[in-house]
């Protein structure tokens, strides 16, 4: 029997539908006691909570005031620290030639440029900064245009915004500090960036002129209408942000914003103390008003109550208030509390469950469900479980396996050129009747694609590749008349260190072909040095020939690059298995001066060849 009880009460407990028990909740805890008590006290309370409903709606009003303010503040404090900052007013005040100059030539303005780019990057976020633009002058055209800078369209010309309200705003008045709607906005600022923005004008006296800049903030219009909404604890009730010339901000409910027709002015004057409702008249309908006023800001926020949404907001209170005497009602509450649990306790598990992807993968959850819609919950957890588990373990084989088929797709894109020419001049050599030449040629001819062809690892010691690179320059001086002088300059210490394959004979190769080759001589040096750098080892391989046009450098490692003898797919490729290989902080870096050197840095990890590669 008792088994039997016990069975009944857990299938009464956790299999009923929730609809249910809170039906059953609600007319044994809630809807019977408290009937009876606000019928007998309802008329002497209701005066009572309709005052105290007012001066909750006017302590909710301030706060929504604040945390508007404080959201304003946050977007101020950001555009104010990017529009004082150091690298910014310095280069207001560079000309264009000197502007150029150091985003060409000038190593440290070029990273001061770079970390100014990020910083200005890591404040935006899409929940609150959606963009920071800062518009010039055309005078500083040199300056955005540059691809360091324009890459991150970050600094524009005025051009796209002179139509703008908000530009003819600065253009008439002496205002320094703007925030704007977006009916101040340009179509495309309000669809790319964001429908308000806080601007500052920044005057600068250079060169005899006065040039303008501004730095604009763009931030989320969700967030301050998320903050009014809030706001709103009344049924139909409506908040308003409204500025001095009149233009709508944002509103809690727009529908019911154009409902009542309110006016700048007219606030201020109807309404002598801010923060305190009055009861006003729309037509017919009577309304509680209230405004606050939006430090630092042109803004008000404007509260509109309806009188009949107050009372039936006391009401409510006075509901509220009956519920405490359900406390006396024993078997109701006992009975609310039980099935409270059977939901909670559940829920509560799924819910500390799900905290724990936090570290790591998420787990099956081992809990008895029952067979309502928490149970349905909890089975369908661990059914999501399962299959997150499952994708998430084939997710991390694919990108494992991609990885390494781009890499070997690099690592085979191996010129034929090279094949065709040293044949050609191995059948010139036969037929010249330099046997002794035919054989060194073929032998590191055959020495140098052992080497490229080989398989397994697809690692060597740096000795192994520079015996390879090495063989490279051997067989293009029978070709050319020994005239490249190569030089190795490598500690014997780094020689045991791992490398990837096939990295100095694409660079040596575009040193021949592009640099030296290129001279009036077809004669040059090629100087292969490396070091420890910390953790890293950086080779430098450096020629005398030609050089690159500056203008050519930015292109040299994008592999779209093309010259009179093909691109430098090579070269791209190379650097490309290199990043693929370890990550985007090793690779090739490129300098040169024209008609005197090109020089290439290689920066790759030192790890000793006994280590495996990751």
């Amino acid at each position: 029997m008792k088994k039997k009880i016990l069975a009944l009460g857990h299938g009464y407990f956790y299999n009923i539908k929730l609809k249910q028990k809170f039906m059953i909740s609600h007319i044994l805890v809630v809807l019977i006691p408290s009937f009876v008590i606000a019928i007998l006290l309802y008329n002497q309370l209701s005066s009572i909570m309709l005052s105290n409903t007012i001066k909750s709606e006017q302590n909710l009003a301030k706060q929504t005031a604040g945390n508007i303010e404080n959201t304003i503040d946050s977007v101020k404090e950001i555009t104010d620290q990017l529009a004082t900052d150091a690298y910014l007013k310095r280069i207001l005040h560079l000309t264009p030639e000197n502007l150029s100059e150091n985003l060409n030539s000038n190593e440290y303005f070029i990273s001061e440029t770079a970390n100014y780019l990020n910083t200005i990057h890591s404040t935006i976020d899409s929940d609150k900064i959606t963009a920071v633009k800062i518009y010039m002058d055309d005078y500083y055209s040199t300056y955005y245009e540059n691809p360091l800078v324009s890459s991150k369209n970050i600094f524009q010309g005025t051009q796209p915004i002179e139509g703008s309200y908000w530009y003819g705003i600065f253009s008439s008045t002496s205002v320094q500090t703007l925030i704007c709607p977006s009916l101040y906005l340009t179509p495309s600022e309000e669809q790319n960036y964001g429908e308000l923005a806080y601007i500052r004008k920044l005057a600068i006296f250079h060169d005899g002129r006065e040039l303008t800049a501004y730095v604009a903030v763009y931030f989320n219009k969700e967030n301050i209408d998320s903050i009014l909404r809030k706001n709103m604890s009344i049924a139909d009730s409506s908040s308003i942000l409204l500025n001095e010339r009149e233009a709508l901000i944002s509103s809690s409910n727009y529908a019911l914003s154009g409902k009542y027709l309110i006016y700048y002015n007219d606030v201020l004057e109807n309404l002598n103390n801010t923060n305190n409702f009055k009861l006003v008249s729309f037509g017919r309908e009577r309304v509680y008003m209230a405004y606050n006023q939006i430090a630092d800001t042109d803004w008000i926020m404007v509260s509109l109550v309806p009188s009949t949404g107050v009372i039936e907001e006391s009401s409510f209170i006075v509901w509220q208030f009956f519920i405490s005497y359900l406390l006396v009602v024993l078997l109701a509450l006992f009975l609310s509390l039980t099935l409270s649990g059977s939901i909670v306790k559940r829920i509560s598990s799924v819910v500390e469950q799900m905290k724990q992807v936090k570290f790591g993968k998420p787990r099956h959850l081992y809990l008895k469900a029952g067979k309502d819609e928490v149970g349905d919950l909890v089975d369908t957890y661990n059914y999501m479980v399962d299959e997150m588990v499952t994708l998430l373990d084939k997710q991390t084989e694919d990108a494992a396996a991609l990885r390494q088929a781009e890499f070997r797709a690099l690592q085979s894109q191996i010129n034929p050129h090279f094949l065709y020419n040293t044949l050609d001049m191995i059948n010139w050599l036969s037929k010249s009747g330099k046997a002794e030449e035919v054989s060194s040629a073929v032998q590191a001819l055959s020495k140098f694609y052992k080497f490229t062809l080989s398989k397994g690892s697809p690692s060597v010691t740096v000795s192994e590749e520079l015996t390879h690179v090495s063989l490279y320059i051997k067989l293009q001086n029978m070709r050319y008349n020994n005239k490249i002088h190569f030089l190795i300059d490598i500690p014997d210490e780094l020689l045991e260190y791992e490398m990837p394959k096939l990295v100095f004979q694409p660079i040596v190769e575009n040193a021949i072909q592009h640099g030296i080759l290129g001279k009036d001589s077809k004669e040059g040096n090629i100087v292969l040095t490396g070091w420890l750098d910390g953790s890293d080892i950086v080779f430098i391989i450096s020629d005398n020939g030609i050089g690159i046009p500056e203008e050519k450098l930015p292109f040299i490692l994008s592999g779209t690059q093309e010259n009179k003898t093909g691109n430098n797919i090579g070269i791209y490729n190379t650097h490309k298995r290199l990043q693929l290989y370890y990550s985007n902080q090793y690779g090739l870096t490129y300098r040169s001066i024209e008609n005197v050197e090109t020089e290439v840095e290689i920066r790759i990890p030192a790890r000793m060849a006994t280590q495996e590669i990751l």
